[in-house]
């Protein structure tokens, strides 16, 4: 699903590439052969080690969005041909730091896209969130990090009308599978690990909400730097709606004896069919189905653990980080 062609030596810049979608477009990127060049304020490479056997190798800077001459030293250095944008802080975090986190996410933003205007960069994908669809329509539970990406959209907007400057903004709905260990709606992922290693874990939310794989996720940044487009483009990725009670069922499909079990109210955002516009606009094949990511999750945990990983403590680390 990925032209190689379009990427072959291909310097990529990736923000925030230490997160769940970051490890996986880096893993992606490296295996069309590319050149990922990662960004981010750590150089925790766990979910990088989750996923990939050469983690090591990948070519990491340390740095801050929100230094713009650090970003300058980075995308000259490396001669950055294209960039996928997905470093932000999420719901808790900007609940927690309303004036730290609005400059990670508003000015850090504006820093990628000034970055890719005056580097003459086309090739831009950022992470914006279907969280951003509930600021837009009135008809959900506004958040200020939905505020802050409905930002991040109305700017790329502004820069393609006053500069030209061409994006593709994301809103992927709730992210599952391997390496997607933080915030609450990654529950159900850790009820996934939870269950590989034989532990109870409890969901805190009910309700439906619609699920979008990462590899499927990383795939559309991916794409939309394949080439430039004329304009500064939004897409839902809404993914396949399912329940938490169907959720569990599918885990136990494939661990039968797994005490998994969840309560609280439904999550505040849609959970919509995917409408398939991204998968058009990139020329790509829609999501895989629910039932095969959860599958694939499994076994890339069994994976990780026949390379000696130890998933019980990465259960035991991942429940502290969410606690």
């Amino acid at each position: 699903m990925i032209d190689t062609s379009a990427f072959k030596d291909c310097p990529i810049l990736v923000t925030g590439a230490a997160g769940c979608i970051g490890a996986w477009t880096v893993k992606l990127l490296s295996e069309a052969g590319a050149v990922p060049i990662v960004f981010d304020l750590t150089e925790d490479r766990q979910r990088h080690e989750l996923i990939m056997n050469n983690s090591e190798s990948v070519i990491w800077e340390l740095g801050d969005i929100t230094d713009f001459d650090r970003l300058q030293t980075v995308a000259e250095k490396y001669k950055i041909e294209a960039i996928i944008h997905l470093a932000a802080l999420q719901v808790p975090f900007c609940r927690a730091d309303p004036i730290g986190s609005t400059k990670i996410n508003v000015m850090g933003s504006t820093n990628i896209i000034e970055l890719a205007r005056q580097k003459g960069i086309s090739r831009l994908s950022y992470a914006s969130s279907i969280a951003a669809q509930a600021m837009d329509d009135n008809e959900w539970l506004a958040t200020l990090y939905g505020a802050h990406k409905l930002c991040n959209e109305q700017m790329a907007a502004v820069y393609w009308q006053d500069w030209g400057q061409p994006s593709v903004g994301i809103r992927p709905a709730i992210v599952y599978g391997p390496g997607r260990d933080q915030g609450m709606s990654s529950a159900p992922t850790i009820a996934m690990l939870a269950a590989a290693v034989g532990k109870p874990y409890e969901i805190p939310f009910s309700g439906p909400v619609s699920y979008v794989h990462v590899e499927d996720a990383a795939l559309r940044f991916i794409n939309a730097v394949a080439k430039s487009y004329d304009g500064a483009f939004v897409f839902d990725l809404d993914g396949t709606p399912s329940s938490i009670e169907e959720v569990i069922a599918l885990i136990k499909s494939y661990r039968g004896h797994s005490q998994i079990s969840f309560k609280g109210g439904a999550m505040p955002f849609p959970s919509d069919a995917d409408n398939g516009k991204l998968n058009e606009f990139l020329g790509i094949d829609g999501c895989r189905p629910f039932a095969r990511g959860i599958e694939e999750t499994m076994a890339v945990f069994s994976q990780a653990r026949d390379r000696g990983l130890d998933l019980e403590q990465l259960l035991n680390e991942t429940i502290k980080r969410n606690s």
